[in-house]
């Protein structure tokens, strides 16, 4: 894989900051016939009006109204038509451990298969309020639209460092025996996680020793608006990193909820009849999960990520929004988040051939960036539809 030199990269209109790789010529030739490829107007207004925090709950109302009538709320058992979607099938031990496949009911008989990890508490469904409950449907709708199979994993929380990344392993492992029954192919396979899911999905990639039999089974993976995860020796400056409080602390402001915590860890979107702690359902009470001190710096060397990231076949694609949380402004970062600019600078010191695919999408937040799917703002999807083509066409 190529990379175009950092100077050479060029906005595209108002759709991406840039997009890097040998390909680029063909990405951007790929988006630009897609309709209406910019977050328009006023959803752009809103999104400045919320702000670079997580505010799940307002960024919904804005996107929700572009999408279909019927989600996962409206009491429909197959919402969408021409799509099958088999909701909260079993991998592994846990009540957690869930996944729901969205296939089209008419397509090739072996398809790509798309994996999204959610962030968050790991909720395959956001609960803060109605509108949110759209999401994250949204992405397993739009992969069977172009022609993939769509698996939403439900994320549970570890007390682990790899705990998160086991589930993930066994998550994968599960789909790769079981997803041609959906008319997916196990052997083209891709996983994007979103915020906090990029911790336990940076650690599987980077982590051989939790892969199972048959290798690590993704061609490609894209980490998007991604929370740290272990890269040492790398160390991320401090001061793209803001406090947990500091990026809730407004939540809810803008569309007239009480602004805070409350509104961006509500409940109030529960679906009808989901248990507490089940997918869907209400947090269980009681405190939440104890989390271990960070590691000295050996362990965390040992632990580290980087040094298969950097040797790697699966193919990365890193990405951002323009207002998204951690945004280094300083010269010479390009609007990436303070963690993507080092991993990105970390895995091109291997060599060009190593380097990823990096996405700036203008106009976007931390949340709009994977709400905005399957609407007519392809500003993100667009590209990430060209990355996983390339990927699948190899």
């Amino acid at each position: 894989m190529s990379r175009l030199p950092l100077r050479s990269r060029r906005p595209f209109g108002h759709l991406v900051a840039f997009l890097t790789t040998a390909a680029a010529t063909a990405a951007i030739l790929a988006v630009a016939g897609t309709a209406a490829a910019a977050v328009p107007p006023d959803i752009e207004a809103g999104l400045l009006k919320i702000g670079p925090i997580v505010d799940p709950p307002c960024t919904a109302k804005l996107y929700r109204p572009l999408m279909p009538a019927n989600d996962i709320g409206s009491g429909v058992a197959q919402p969408y038509p021409g799509i099958t979607v088999t909701r909260n099938q079993s991998f592994g031990p846990d009540p957690k451990d869930v996944v729901d496949i969205f296939s089209a009911d008419q397509g090739a008989a072996s398809r790509t298969v798309l994996i999204f990890v959610p962030g968050g508490a790991g909720n395959k469904t956001e609960i803060q309020d109605r509108e949110a409950n759209a999401f994250y449907d949204n992405i397993g709708r739009w992969a069977t639209q172009h022609g993939m199979v769509g698996v939403l994993m439900q994320r549970k929380a570890s007390s682990t460092w790899d705990g998160g990344a086991k589930d993930i392993s066994a998550m994968l492992q599960w789909v790769e025996a079981n997803i041609a029954s959906y008319h997916g192919n196990p052997e083209r396979m891709f996983i994007w996680a979103h915020s906090a899911g990029n911790a336990p999905l940076g650690t599987y990639i980077g982590r051989p020793e939790l892969w199972g039999p048959k290798g690590v089974g993704v061609r490609g993976v894209i980490f998007m608006s991604p929370a740290a995860f272990d890269i040492a020796p790398v160390q991320v400056p401090a001061r793209t990193q803001p406090s947990f409080g500091a990026i809730v602390s407004t939540a809810g402001k803008a569309c007239g909820m009480t602004p805070g915590m409350s509104a961006a860890t509500s409940t109030a979107g529960a679906l009808p009849g989901a248990a507490p702690g089940s997918p869907g359902g209400p947090p269980l009470p009681g405190p939440p999960p104890a989390f271990p001190p960070p590691p000295d710096a050996a362990t965390q060397l040992a632990r580290s990520s980087l040094p298969e990231l950097r040797r790697t076949s699966v193919r990365i694609m890193l990405a951002n929004g323009q207002y998204d949380i951690g945004v280094d402004h300083a010269p010479g970062a390009h609007g990436m988040t303070g963690f993507i600019a080092a991993l990105d600078k970390a895995l091109c010191a291997a060599g060009p051939a190593h380097c990823p695919t990096t996405l700036v999408a203008r106009g976007h937040s931390h949340m709009s960036m994977v709400f905005s799917i399957d609407t007519p703002d392809s500003s993100v999807s667009g590209p990430v539809l060209a990355f996983i083509m390339r990927g699948s066409a190899r």
